[in-house]
């Protein structure tokens, strides 16, 4: 049987499909759009790891090979030492950050890439459509029934498995005419469609989801692929639908980051600042509560979202954005809906109700929720992470993210929080963070 040839869709740049794993029974596929530039994976062999290092332990391969990956984009080398410099796991060092970062990124089933591109953070809502987030949109994803979800379809073909992963030619070859016919059928970006596997069944299982940067776009595009699908006969079938079987399709609605990129430009070590005591100050109209035991890394936003740079004020000036937080629960293995700040209450949007009746003309949308304070507010919604550094030494720590929030896009609420306020905030674009807080336990 000949794999099918791709017809003619909608014009954008084809995407890169690589086979992460395959078995006899199932290859596990990366689908990323032409503009993903991450560095590339420091051979094995070219890293020099420190005594300790147990190369039987999946945690501390995915930690040595993330932070010689991260060594490599800020040296510019694939040459990375751990003996001569051993990494020192200390709440100042960046490099603990990333391992930290590594570990949450883990945690929501996706991987922490690096790149030495430059990106602003204004199209953030493309790139995370896409599969790749960065730290412009990461507080959508911690938040659960967020508006990246992705509708997935799961598809049985009438084709041959190992024909298709016969080569790495002949499964890209399959990926994206699988990607161009269901765009050209649903008259959809192909960047906002990935295939995640292809298994063996009877014949071919296929794993395919739709994301785009609007939940509603997403569940209508899912709806007319659903359609197409079931009301269509295979007579009228076009392309690669020609092969389906004849069942009933439906989709699920799923989160699906696959990876995190970060750039050297996202960290500036400028204004980065220890909190050793309470204090406060005043931002955006609002207090701004310190938040007192932890350590801040700061983003570089300035310049990160063009033609706007006063809501980074610092003198309570117009058009300065107050300051909340936003923690994450560790537990949320690989499924961003089961952690995230306040997660009971997102799940439920249980302040959606009072945020109506104070303000009627906010939008009917599920609200993201941050925090006044650090301390009885976002550290109550974070757990801990252990890591264990080049000597040995063994921490704890936990990961906040500190963000300005837009006035007039959000409402207060006394609960679910034990200091302060928790904000009920009805657009993601109305939160940036700007800072990464660490606390060692």
């Amino acid at each position: 049987m000949n794999l099918p040839s791709p017809q003619a869709g909608i014009a954008v740049e084809t995407p890169v499909v690589t086979a992460s794993e395959i078995t006899n029974t199932t290859a596990i596929v990366d689908v990323t759009p032409a503009w993903f530039e991450p560095v590339k994976p420091v051979p094995e062999n070219k890293i020099r790891f420190p005594a300790r290092y147990n190369r039987n332990s999946s945690a501390e391969v995915r930690k040595y090979q993330c932070l010689a990956n991260y060594r490599s984009m800020v040296n510019d080398t694939d040459e990375i030492d751990f003996v001569a410099e051993p990494w020192d796991s200390n709440v100042e060092s960046t490099e603990t950050l990333v391992v930290v970062l590594n570990e949450l990124v883990h945690q929501l089933g996706a991987r922490l890439t690096f790149t030495n591109a430059d990106f602003d953070y204004n199209d953030s809502d493309y790139r995370t459509a896409c599969g790749v987030g960065n730290l412009g949109s990461i507080h959508s994803f911690l938040a659960s029934e967020g508006k990246f979800e992705t509708a997935k379809f799961n598809l049985h073909l009438k084709l041959d498995y190992d024909q298709i992963t016969a080569t790495a030619a002949s499964l890209n070859q399959f990926v994206l005419t699988l990607i161009n016919d269901i765009a050209n059928v649903i008259q959809c970006r192909k960047d906002f469609i990935r295939v995640f596997s292809v298994t063996r069944v009877a014949s071919v299982a296929v794993l395919l989801g739709i994301t785009t940067p609007q939940l509603e776009e997403t569940k209508n595009l899912a709806e007319a692929l659903k359609k197409k699908l079931n009301q269509v006969s295979s007579v009228q079938r076009q392309a690669i639908l020609k092969f389906l079987f004849p069942e009933y399709y439906d989709y699920k609605m799923e989160a699906a980051l696959t990876f995190l990129q970060l750039q050297e430009s996202d960290f500036d070590p400028r204004f980065n600042r220890d909190y050793p005591e309470a204090d406060e100050e005043v931002r955006g109209g609002h207090p701004y509560y310190f938040p007192e035991g932890w350590y801040r890394h700061a983003l570089k936003v300035l310049g990160k979202y063009p033609g706007d740079e006063v809501w980074l004020g610092m003198n309570n000036s117009p058009g300065e954005w107050p300051v909340a937080y936003h923690g994450t629960k560790s537990h949320a293995v690989r499924s961003i809906t089961d952690g995230g700040l306040l997660h009971e209450f997102v799940t439920a949007d249980a302040c959606k109700e009072e945020a109506m009746e104070e303000n009627p003309n906010i939008p009917d949308v599920a609200g993201l929720y941050v925090a006044t304070h650090a301390n009885g507010g976002a550290d109550l919604y974070t757990e801990s992470f252990e890591v264990v550094d080049s000597n040995g030494a063994s921490n704890s720590y936990e990961i906040v993210f500190q963000c300005r929030v837009q006035p007039g896009k959000f409402t207060a609420h006394s609960s679910p929080v034990q200091q302060g306020l928790a904000w009920r905030v009805f657009d993601e674009k109305a939160i940036r963070p700007y800072g990464i807080l660490l606390r060692s336990q």
